[in-house]
């Protein structure tokens, strides 16, 4: 069922809640488009919020995740590295801003903030163990 509210917002739903397979279940007048999947924002193949500011935001099963590099994308060149809702990053700082600031996660926990921990790929090698014990 397609909807358009009084503010010219497009919703589709299926049994009371958000969901489309085919394209955005919400689409706003400015542009921006949100896909949800049984009532989750959720999209495999790109990101599920796409704002009309050029923004992205990836999402499955309703929680930010990419696998691929970074979960969010602003317009203004902000990077957020996550992975099922936690920040994490490997590679590198979970959180790059414009501006210069970084910050390092495993596991949605603050590493160091600045410049990389100088025992960074012991840490990233501890974080992968504890994953993989935890699965």
């Amino acid at each position: 069922i397609c909807t358009t509210d009084s503010n010219g917002i497009k919703k589709w739903l299926l049994n009371e809640e958000l969901h489309r397979i085919d394209g955005p279940a919400v689409v706003y007048p400015n542009g921006s488009e949100h896909r949800y999947q049984n009532g989750k924002r959720h999209r495999i193949d790109g990101p599920a919020i796409e704002h009309a500011n050029g923004s992205k935001e990836w999402f499955l099963n309703g929680k930010l995740h990419r696998e691929d590099g970074p979960a969010v994308e602003n317009q203004n060149g902000d990077k957020h590295w996550i992975l099922n809702g936690l920040y994490h990053r490997e590679d590198g700082p979970a959180i790059e801003k414009t501006n210069g600031d970084k910050a390092w996660f495993l596991n949605g926990i603050l590493i160091s903030k600045g410049e990389s921990p100088e025992n960074w790929d012991e840490l990233v090698l501890l974080a992968q163990v504890e994953r993989i014990m935890n699965d």
